[in-house]
């Protein structure tokens, strides 16, 4: 049983190998040489994943920079935030910084 079935693939390649070569260097050529590869697609994939992972990061900070820009409209909080990030003061006011 098994020699029948060998048999007739050896009749059928004998037959037609210059096919078989022909689909084995199309299938090479198209997976190694071609501009669209296998590998450059599983590569561009991987970009394409990174790329979308630092997209989502930089909403975030868009969000929180948004929020804070919003916050910054409000005159208390900016005269707190002025006071406490860039050490400002009022004209009657003294500033002592004290280092830790």
């Amino acid at each position: 049983m098994m020699s029948e079935r060998g048999d007739r693939i050896k009749a059928f390649l004998s037959r037609r190998w210059h096919w078989v070569l022909g689909a084995v260097v199309l299938i090479v050529s198209v997976c190694f040489f071609a501009d669209l590869t296998i590998f450059g697609y599983f590569r561009t994939k991987s970009t394409v994943r990174q790329l979308k992972g630092e997209m989502a990061h930089y909403e975030e900070l868009i969000a929180r920079d948004s929020l804070f820009l919003e916050q910054l409209k409000d005159d208390a909080f900016l005269e707190k935030y002025a006071r406490e990030k860039h050490l400002m003061y009022a004209d009657d006011e003294q500033l002592f910084v004290i280092e830790e």
